[in-house]
């Protein structure tokens, strides 16, 4: 059955029709988004194939007064009249040179993550995937990578910022316990790095701090892989400024985020992020 399923979706990603149009002399991806299963949807950027995985079941609103701070509640309730705003939990797998890289694993399964039971359906295993590559450590990006204290990712080499693993080492408290307990778990496969290091695959990662100390952003090739920059897109993307109460330094966090949406519209990228709308994804910003 699962080597039906996997045949499946590589025919599903090879049935797609991808038209490729030249605009100022740069060669440019028309992508055609397919939905494998529930929950799973895949597109093809260049040479790239970008797997959706949504852990969230259902639909997911964050509420307007996660946004207010200290001073910005009345200008929310203007930007957002809905009282709420589309987002989502979501993770990305991305199939390059005959590999399987998986950013960020969601809750986890004990947490209510539906990523594995996602995967499963679409013909994934968690022994498919080679690398695995964080953005931070918060419970909603690192809570799959561990089931009843053992591995998930039994084959993945685990990437991860060294100024992410050194600040989280340094708190006390019990996420903090639990974000090394998933680390440790992976033992000699657990890489910390130094932003400029080479990473597999030709990643380039990038500090984006504010939402956390070494919180990351992630590229390869035309694909950003904007962690935790936005929580609201629809509301923050009117006023880059508006921060959620998850942001640990509002004015870093605000500061990453005006830098790379700036980064993402120079070089015309694609967007993947953790917690925009849908299946996470945003072609132009």
């Amino acid at each position: 059955m699962k080597r039906l399923k996997t045949v499946r979706l590589a025919a599903a990603v090879a049935a797609m029709t991808f038209a490729l149009a030249c605009s100022g002399g740069q060669r440019r991806a028309v992508s055609q988004t397919t939905s494998l299963t529930e929950g799973v949807t895949t597109m093809a950027i260049d040479s790239l194939t970008l797997i959706t995985i949504k852990d969230n079941e259902g639909d997911k609103r964050m509420p307007n007064k996660l946004f207010y701070g200290d001073s910005d509640s009345a200008k929310v309730e203007r930007l957002s009249p809905e009282g709420s705003v589309p987002s989502s939990v979501s993770c990305f797998i991305v199939e390059t040179g005959g590999k399987k890289i998986l950013f960020d694993t969601g809750n986890g399964t004990a947490r209510g993550g539906k990523m594995l039971e996602h995967l499963k359906a679409a013909g994934i295993s968690p022994e498919d995937i080679d690398f695995l590559v964080i953005t931070h450590f918060h419970g909603d990006h690192i809570g799959g990578m561990t089931l009843d204290g053992k591995a998930v990712f039994t084959k993945a080499e685990v990437y991860v910022p060294d100024k992410e693993y050194a600040s989280w080492l340094a708190m006390s408290s019990r996420n903090a316990r639990n974000a090394m307990h998933a680390m440790s778990a992976y033992g000699s496969r657990l890489h910390r790095f130094n932003y400029g290091e080479p990473l597999p695959l030709g990643i380039k990662a990038m500090p984006a701090p504010g939402h956390t100390p070494g919180h990351t952003v992630y590229r390869i090739g035309r694909l950003f892989i904007a962690g935790d920059l936005m929580h609201g897109f629809d509301l923050q993307i009117k006023d880059l400024d508006i921060c959620p109460d998850y942001d640990m330094d509002r004015e870093q966090a605000v500061e990453s985020r005006r830098k790379y949406i700036e980064y993402v519209r120079q070089n015309k990228l694609i967007v993947a992020g953790m917690h925009f709308p849908g299946n996470g994804v945003k072609e132009a910003l």
